[in-house]
């Protein structure tokens, strides 16, 4: 379960984004953070897993084990020369990528686009494979930053509709998919102090 309690930030010489913000995230709800463009979602996330410093001790985070955190730079998560070789490296960290090749959002890459070059792949082919990689995470909670831009509209409704059978997600998005949702967070509205 993630806890924030009066959750202070702000970047250097700039408006704090959040004052006294205080919520629970439990494990088996749903949220949606949506708001404009640097109202902080993104900001939020990377307080709530870790990767930014609060100014004070006010979040409380499960161990990374129990989440899996995809950010808006997807492909930062790739880390062999092509899928293929990201696949491999999935496995040796103990993953069942058995039934992978066979998602959905990805069955229809042909073989040898598993050996190209990541350069050559488009963002759309790089958000799909991660993505379909973050679903084979079922026993974690799943945080995604903004994963519906470079999708397809076809794509876009697969996420879509795995999300809707998710139970522990966090999802941050412009794209208000149709998912019924526990909470919905709107940044947007908050103005800064």
């Amino acid at each position: 379960m993630f806890q924030v309690d009066q959750l202070c930030f702000s970047y250097p010489h700039r408006e704090p984004l959040f004052t006294n913000l205080t919520l629970v995230l439990s494990p088996t709800e749903n949220w949606l953070i949506q708001g404009e463009n640097g109202s902080g979602k993104s900001t939020l996330v990377k307080l709530l897993c870790g990767k930014l410093k609060p100014e004070s001790q006010a979040i409380s985070a499960p161990p990374s084990s129990a989440y899996f955190y995809l950010p808006q730079e997807a492909q930062s998560r790739i880390l062999g020369l092509n899928l293929a070789q990201d696949l491999e490296l999935w496995q040796m960290a103990g993953l069942d990528t058995y039934e992978l090749k066979s998602h959905p959002l990805i069955e229809d890459f042909p073989p040898g686009y598993w050996e190209l070059p990541l350069r050559e792949l488009s963002q759309g082919s790089k958000q799909a494979y991660m993505l379909a990689i973050a679903l084979q995470h079922k026993q974690r909670y799943l945080i995604l930053d903004e994963p519906y831009p470079a999708l397809d509209h076809r794509r876009r409704q697969i996420l879509s509709q795995e999300l809707a059978n998710w139970r522990g997600l966090l999802l941050v998005s412009h794209y208000h998919p149709h998912i019924n949702f526990d909470h919905v967070l709107d940044l947007g509205r908050a103005k800064p102090c």
